[in-house]
């Protein structure tokens, strides 16, 4: 399924919306069954994210040596990968238990479109600072800086979104994306793990 060049616009403009705490940007998604599987095959837009993870990962091994090809380790791109799909879907399908647990099953998939772009933004915008490393124009305190900015944004942004979708409060919302941190962080420490 192909996302359209329409809906990515809608959908970045939505999440920029929620970015600035307007419940109104959850109209730009589309949430029919449609939208649903294509906020999935979203995380086609990620590659450039992919592109700086398999590169930082290699310069954390000292294995981005000048002039060597960059994807030339099947095993650090298939980690990757991997480890960039896991952290994709972590909160969506934690939320399947989650969103029965707590009589939220019709909102569901309303969340999970939204959480789908969000992760999509949130990738792409978190990768900066590891591109902005590896080209050395920023020294590692400073792009740990920027990653720290950048976080604290994403996570404000979908806590908001979650609060807005599932109608719950700031304190439960808050709750279910500190476990989506919680799982991306146990996803890289796995990944890591492998890779070392």
């Amino acid at each position: 399924m192909i996302v359209t060049a329409d809906e990515v616009n809608r959908s970045f403009k939505g999440t920029l919306d929620l970015l600035n705490s307007r419940v109104e940007g959850l109209k730009a998604f589309d949430m029919s069954e449609r939208g649903f599987w294509r906020s999935f095959a979203a995380i086609w837009l990620t590659l450039p994210a992919y592109i700086v993870a398999v590169a930082f990962e290699r310069l954390r091994l000292g294995l981005l040596v000048p002039d060597h090809p960059l994807l030339d380790s099947f095993r650090i791109d298939l980690v990757v990968a991997l480890g960039q799909v896991a952290s994709f879907l972590a909160l969506p399908v934690a939320m399947i238990w989650g969103a029965r647990k707590l009589g939220l099953t019709r909102r569901y998939v309303p969340f999970v479109i939204v959480t789908n772009w969000i992760n999509v933004m949130a990738m792409l915008v978190l990768s900066v600072p590891a591109l902005l490393l590896l080209l050395g124009w920023a020294p590692p305190p400073l792009a740990g800086l920027f990653g720290l900015a950048f976080f604290v944004i994403v996570f404000r942004v979908q806590w908001f979104a979650t609060k807005a979708t599932l109608g719950i409060d700031g304190l439960t919302a808050f709750g279910i994306v500190a476990t989506g941190v919680l799982l991306n962080s146990l996803i890289h420490a796995a990944m890591r793990g492998l890779l070392s």
